[in-house]
């Protein structure tokens, strides 16, 4: 495994300068040393050229306008990841030093800066992006096992907790309606006790995909455990609704014979937001409509009460 604190590769920095010669002066130098410059001649192309493609930024302290104590606060604003800002300067008085760092400045070059001291601070800086870089992709795909279902791909019901209490606080503050759709597939356990827990991982699978494929943009799918799914529906009233549970219930009936268990069907209950609803008013709603559905004989979509 390569390390990625030691793995640092070219570099793209940002060189802002409004000193042309002297921005040519450290470009030249970034080259030789692999990296590859940007250039921004005032704080507005900095503003503008400031994002994830940026590595380190090397920057001259005085500009006209806004000097680069103002541009480093502004980039730290607008950053959505660490990224190493090094003040390149011929300020050399520790106030000046102190303003930088206070400003957020990572470090300070003399300008024009010594070859040797170039490559040593951007070595140092850039192996803490990288790091930074890597522990940022480690805490996402923890995250994203902690609130994706592995079998389905979909949102998993911790996921789901946390979209419909947002869903609901937004649709008490605008008076929007939001809908919930229960899927759940029918005679699973069948599928399970017959043909084995891999043909039933298959069906969920598909369901899976066949939702992620229905769902407009928009609404959030999820596997809420089992065999039963979850769909939040945004601007969607109970009637709407019952549109997109008969699409997925054809869609599923229809192409289910795909999968190794043959043709599956499966039952959908809807219900909407009430301004009294609490998330578990809402869900138990919704299921008891869909164990309506199930009373009823299966392979059908309830979004009201009989």
């Amino acid at each position: 495994m390569i390390d990625p604190i030691e793995a640092l590769g070219p570099a793209t920095v940002l060189i802002v300068d409004d000193d042309a010669a002297s921005a040519a002066e450290v470009a030249e130098a970034l080259r030789a040393l692999g990296h590859e410059p940007m250039f921004a001649n005032g704080w507005m192309e900095a503003v503008r050229a400031f994002d994830e493609r940026v590595d380190l930024v090397l920057m001259d302290a005085v500009m006209p306008e806004v000097d680069g104590f103002k541009l480093t606060r502004m980039l730290r604003d607008s950053a959505r990841s660490y990224t190493p800002i090094l003040f390149l300067t011929a300020l050399g008085d520790a106030a000046a030093k102190e303003q930088g760092m206070l400003a957020g400045a990572d470090d300070f070059l003399t300008k024009p800066p010594d070859p040797v001291e170039l490559r040593v601070r951007l070595t140092a800086m850039l192996r803490i992006r990288r790091l930074t870089q890597y522990l940022e992709s480690e805490r996402s795909s923890y995250e994203r096992l902690a609130h994706v279902d592995e079998l389905t791909g979909l949102p998993n019901r911790r996921r789901y907790d946390e979209r419909m209490h947002s869903e609901l606080a937004l649709a008490r503050r605008s008076g929007r309606p939001v809908t919930l759709l229960l899927v759940d597939i029918d005679h699973f356990k069948d599928v399970n006790d017959s043909l084995g827990h891999q043909v039933g991982d298959e069906v969920l699978g598909f369901m899976g995909e066949l939702l992620d494929a229905s769902t407009r943009r928009g609404d959030w799918p999820f596997r809420f455990g089992g065999e039963e799914f979850a769909i939040i529906a945004r601007n969607t009233t109970a009637k709407q609704a019952s549109v997109l549970g008969e699409r997925i219930r054809g869609a599923f009936e229809a192409r289910s014979g795909e999968t190794a268990a043959g043709l599956r069907t499966c039952s959908v209950g809807i219900a909407s937001f009430e301004p009294a609803d609490t998330p578990e008013a809402l869900f138990a709603r919704a299921d008891a409509r869909l164990y309506a559905a199930k009373q009823a004989g299966r392979n059908r979509v309830v979004w009201e009460d009989e």
